[in-house]
């Protein structure tokens, strides 16, 4: 049980880490609105993709795909959070 916990923190951890980059990149342009509908496109892709990619390793039954499914559940979780914030905050 214990690594489920771990591997859904390390999936927050490191989304949250690459969206952190995304958006610094996207900030350090001229065009920040441009790029911000870049990165919350990429993070709500990345979101779909890794969702379906959980459900099919959760789907599997075992110790190890559990892991991975909970990891890759967690991994969207803050870049999608985050970029609904940063859309609102820009657009409206």
């Amino acid at each position: 049980m214990r690594a489920i916990w771990v591997a859904g923190v390390g999936g927050l951890v490191v989304g949250h880490i690459l969206w952190l980059a995304g958006i610094s990149a996207a900030v350090a342009t001229s065009s920040v609105s441009t790029w911000v509908l870049v990165v919350s496109a990429v993070s709500f892709a990345v979101g779909i993709i890794t969702g379906v990619l959980g459900w099919r390793e959760f789907k599997r039954k075992n110790r190890k795909s559990e892991i991975w499914a909970a990891f890759l559940w967690a991994l969207p979780a803050a870049p999608v959070l985050l970029s609904l914030i940063v859309l609102g905050v820009t657009y409206l």
